[in-house]
């Protein structure tokens, strides 16, 4: 649990935390922390509470802050669902400016595919342009994409489950296209799924939040198409649209 006040030029943070983040209980230590401006990492070797050593740094060619860090250092959190466990591993970025602080929702990171591709150290960035107070949006990791992702939602028979569309990379972008007749105004409800059977529930993205209970992400068709591509950055998780005619 956390608790953050806002104040020009520095961040006074009064976090009551636990390793769980998200998902804990309220076991909770108070730590006074005072940040200068600039981008920070939250995770479980610092329990949440960002000090100079976990600065992010400036990418110029990417054009994003980023940090890398060992797989380590990470605690992870059981899951149980439906009596399949998951370990989760929580980090969010502290973004500190002068008119105004944003703090990313907490984002999480799935062991199975740390373990299963033997990764060593794993990059977060933050693209501050992007980011939004309380949100997962401008912020992510690599070990995102070496899982797979489905988009899901309500435009033809069970694409919500089966009928999903499978993402495949290109260029390090997500890429899902969607192939049907729209109309211009209607609304295409979804949410992008880790896996074919949703699980692990907690990595559920709706293009703002992963969580279990987030409600559906939803786009509103702005012309007359056939083919709605959807791409997915998950270095930043960010998710956009693009509509076009195929003949």
């Amino acid at each position: 649990m956390e608790v953050s006040f806002l104040r020009k030029k520095y961040l006074y943070i009064l976090l009551g935390f636990s390793l769980l983040f998200v998902l804990s209980g309220c076991m909770m230590n108070l730590l006074d922390i005072t940040l200068d401006p600039g981008i920070y990492l939250g995770y479980s070797k610092n329990s949440n509470v960002p000090d100079v050593e976990d600065q992010l740094t400036y990418d110029e060619e990417l054009g994003l802050y980023k940090i890398t860090i060992n797989t380590s250092d990470l605690t992870y959190s059981e899951i149980d669902e439906n009596e399949v466990k998951y370990y989760l591993s929580y980090y969010k970025i502290f973004y500190v400016k002068d008119d105004g602080n944003v703090v990313s929702s907490s984002i999480p990171i799935w062991k199975d595919i740390v373990d299963q591709n033997s990764v060593e150290t794993i990059t977060i960035y933050a693209d501050t342009k992007k980011m939004k107070d309380g949100k997962a949006v401008g912020v992510g990791d690599d070990t995102k994409l070496l899982q797979d992702w489905y988009f899901a939602g309500n435009w033809g028979e069970n694409t919500w489950d089966a009928g999903a569309v499978k993402f495949q990379e290109s260029e390090g972008i997500l890429v899902a296209n969607i192939e049907k007749y729209f109309n211009v105004g209607d609304t295409i409800s979804y949410k992008i799924k880790p896996s074919s059977d949703w699980r692990p529930w907690n990595m559920i993205f709706n293009s703002e939040v992963y969580s279990r209970e987030s409600s559906d992400g939803r786009y509103v068709v702005k012309s007359n198409t056939n083919q709605i591509t959807v791409y997915f950055d998950p270095r930043i998780s960010y998710v956009w649209f693009e509509e076009s005619e195929v003949n």
